[in-house]
């Protein structure tokens, strides 16, 4: 009965976030969201058919920085407060649960005083999620970084490096501290 209800209620959703957003956002079959959704910038959203993008606590936010930017969130998977901002790509594969993590594929700014609002040395790198990912709450995973399938990033992780497939990293910054049986 519940899911009916949500279903109905997420249809009212997709219909108001299609109009508000038109060809940026886009939803497959079947998603569940409701009203706690942000989506900024002239950047694209694309959501897989049957992901849950309804949200308990925090909101779930997508925020693109440039035109060409794309997020990608796979079929089947669980999003609840999670924050992406995205200036090149960030890509969420099928069946992955996310809590309120954050995704970042860009520095925002130079490290160096001299070129901190300059453009040009300003680091961007597409972020690849695997499918069947885990990222546990408070957890961040920063530019370049592609975690393979399977993986467990660990609560308040900070991943700053590749996590291999099958794997569970926890820690500032994450390291491994063991692998999926």
């Amino acid at each position: 009965m519940k899911k009916a209800i949500a279903r109905k209620i997420s249809f009212f959703f997709k219909l108001w976030y299609g109009v508000r957003y038109g060809r940026r956002v886009t939803f497959g079959k079947r998603v569940l969201i409701n009203h706690k959704f942000i989506f900024r910038g002239k950047g694209r959203l694309v959501v897989g058919s049957d992901a849950n993008l309804w949200s308990h606590g925090e909101k779930n936010g997508f925020y693109t920085f440039n035109p060409g930017a794309f997020i990608h969130v796979g079929s089947r998977s669980r999003l609840n407060g999670i924050t992406v901002q995205c200036k090149t790509e960030v890509g969420i594969g099928e069946d992955c649960l996310a809590g309120s993590a954050i995704l970042i594929d860009t520095d925002f700014h130079s490290v160096s005083f001299e070129h901190r609002n300059d453009t040009t040395y300003i680091k961007s790198r597409p972020i690849r999620i695997g499918d069947k990912v885990w990222i546990a709450g408070q957890s961040a995973v920063l530019k370049g970084v592609t975690v393979g399938d399977r993986a467990v990033i660990g609560f308040r992780a900070v991943v700053t490096k590749d996590v291999p497939p099958e794997t569970i990293v926890a820690g500032n910054p994450a390291k491994e501290i063991g692998k999926i049986i």
